[in-house]
Formats: C-alpha cells, structure tokens, sequence
C-alpha cells in the first residue's frame, strides 16, 4: 500500500491555471475522494497523480518515490508509478476475453503464465465474475464491464488505486450497489484509494475524507460528517446535500431574518449583512404553531417523504418531510417552521447554531 503527498501543486494550460496549490496527503489504506462540479481540476489533478499529465509546479509523492518535481525536473511516466486506474469509460479491449483483460498488465509484466491464471482468477472471485472469465466484454451488463475494469487496475497489487468517475455511466441502481462493491474490495484489500466524483451522494457513502473543489481550488477537506455539518463556506454548503439560504441582518446580537422580527443569537459576532443557512431535514413544519409562519406553495411527492416549498417573507423555504402524507397540508396552507439547526455566514467567517440555544465553538472560514 501506499501513502500519497501531493505538495503545492499547480497545473496551468496557458493563461488558465486548472489547480491552483493543491495541497493534500493521502494516508496508507485511505480512501480519499475529490469532489467538484465539472471542470473544477479533479481529474486534472487525478492526471497528475497517475502520470497521465505533468504538474507545472509542485511534487507528488507516491510511497517513498517522488513521482514528479518541478524542482528536481524530475517526472516518471504512470507505469513506473506503481498505480492501478479505472476510468470513466470501461475502456476494456472488445476482442479480448474477460480473462485475457484482466490478466494484460500480468502479461505485460511477463509473470509466469501458471500463477498469471491463478491471480486473474482470484480477482474475477472478488469482484464476482469468477463464472465470466470466458466471455467477452459485449456479453457482459455496464456493470459487468466495470468489474472487468477494476479487477484488472487491482490485479498487479498496486500500491494505489485511481478511479476517475468510475460509475457515471451506470444506472442509478447500479451505481449505488457498485459504491458498496467497491468500498468492500478496497477494505478487503487495504488499498490507499483517490476516487474522483461529482456526485455527492458516491463521496458522503465511500470516503474516509473528501476534499472538495471549485474552480482549481480546494475548498475544504473533511470527514463526510464535518464537510456536511460544518461546511467550510457557501460554495461547499450550497454542493454538499440541500440548503436553503435566507437573506440576514444583524442587529446588535441578534440575526434577523430580512423583513421579519425573527432572529437568531448573534453569538458569531458578525456585523453587516449576513446568509442564514438551514438544511430541510432541519427544520420541521407544524399546523400549531412555531418560529416562523408560512404558506405552502408548492408539494412534490418523493415517495418516503414529501419536498415542500414554503414562503416566510419572501424567501421560498424547502422543507422535507419523512413519512407524510402529501393530502394532508395541501397548497395554500398556513404552516409554522422551527429551525432546528442554523448556520449563519459572513464574507469572512461562520458558525453552527443549534436553533436558539446558542452555537457550536469551531470558527470555520467563509468565501463568498
């Protein structure tokens, strides 16, 4: 296994600087993901990392090898990286079996023939094709295909696996039966993993931590947990899951709500104009009564909850609501809201509130 330091890193193409100071280490064993919008430098960086496109400035360390220098001018190309990589695109060789895939980089290698079968074998049991080393790719599903793929990056035992938007071409019930594949091999294995994805939902279920970009910058990286609790700023709290964003006011210590009388404790310290955030799953909705009062304007049935779009002074508030009954508050209702944990952030800095009870003490950067 390998651990993986990517020190100050840049790529520009021209005038366009793709990633800009990336800066990160990735622990023995880890599964990382870079997560981003497109065209925010994940997959450049993932390039970098395989060898696949040179850094303009900074080195990466793979294991004890630095694999790429701006400084030493020295750079090696990705099979001398000790890296398996799985793209996109299944990218396996049609006239090849199954097993003839799998089993390439062995034979690239010149491994003995007798223990090339038994490994490629071994890795068709793991990734559940041990019965399809005798087919060829168009017999097999997407899915099947995408085995293929990673059991041949994994066959060679890399040091590092590198997954570039490995199940985007998958339906969506595939997809989340391969996340949990792929996390089980990788924790059988102990491999150190970088997996790049703009899905947050693939990120938030596979990831020991994620880093999260926007236009070539890291933005925050995180547990899972602290990257959806405590965003590090808008950008990330606005990508990560659902958000709604109210227009504040500070006044004195309290946070007001623009053009209404509710308010939350200032304890943040803030002055000027503020963002108040809330995600929908916390806030609940009551017919009796609560902090904030609102009209329904809009229902969508998700199956196990119902998406609700209420206006409180002005500002269309999502609300989902688990287990409800879409006919029970029709459009038009007047509902209350209680926030039951807030986020409230400036141009230089944010807090987490827990509703009216006061806040969380980590002070965490803001870039709007």
């Amino acid at each position: 296994m390998a651990e993986v330091r990517i020190e100050h890193v840049f790529k520009r193409f021209g005038a366009v600087t793709a990633v800009n100071d990336f800066d990160l280490v990735v622990k023995d064993g880890e599964f990382v993901s870079i997560l981003g919008p497109s065209g925010c430098g994940k997959t450049t960086t993932l390039r970098m990392i395989a060898g696949f496109e040179r850094a303009t400035e900074g080195e990466i360390y793979i294991g004890d090898h630095c694999v790429s220098s701006s400084v030493k001018g020295s750079f090696a190309p990705p099979e001398k990286r000790d890296i398996g990589m799985v793209f996109q695109s299944y990218a396996v060789w049609p006239h090849m079996t199954v097993a003839e895939n799998v089993g390439y980089p062995l034979k690239i290698q010149k491994v003995d023939k007798k223990e090339r079968e038994e490994r490629v074998q071994k890795m068709l049991e793991l990734v559940h094709l041990g019965e399809y080393s005798k087919r060829y790719p168009h017999q097999l599903s997407g899915g099947q295909q995408q085995r293929v793929a990673l059991a041949r990056a994994l066959v060679a035992q890399p040091g590092l696996l590198l997954l570039d938007e490995p199940l985007s071409n998958l339906d969506a019930k595939l997809r989340e039966s391969m996340r949990f594949e792929i996390l089980a091999i990788q924790k059988e294995l102990g491999i150190t993993v970088v997996y790049v994805t703009h899905d947050q939902g693939e990120a938030m279920a596979m990831s020991d931590r994620v880093v999260v970009m926007s236009a070539g910058v890291v933005q925050q990286i995180g547990a899972p947990h602290e990257i959806y609790t405590k965003p590090a700023n808008k950008m990330v709290a606005d990508f990560i899951g659902l958000v709604n964003f109210i227009d504040g006011e500070v006044k004195g210590d309290r946070v007001f709500i623009k053009g209404s009388n509710v308010s939350f404790p200032n304890t943040a310290k803030v002055n000027g104009d503020a963002t108040i955030a809330v995600r929908p799953e916390n806030i609940t909705m009551s017919l009796s009564g609560g902090l904030v009062e609102g009209q329904v304007t809009h229902r969508f049935y998700l199956g196990d909850a119902v998406d609700y779009r209420v206006n409180v002074h002005g500002h269309d508030i999502r609300v989902i609501v688990k287990g409800a009954d879409l006919d029970a508050i029709p459009d038009g209702s007047k509902v209350y809201l209680d926030f039951d944990r807030v986020m409230v952030l400036t141009e230089t800095k944010m807090k987490i509130q827990d509703g009216d009870n006061g806040l969380n003490s980590a002070y965490l950067r803001l870039f709007v």
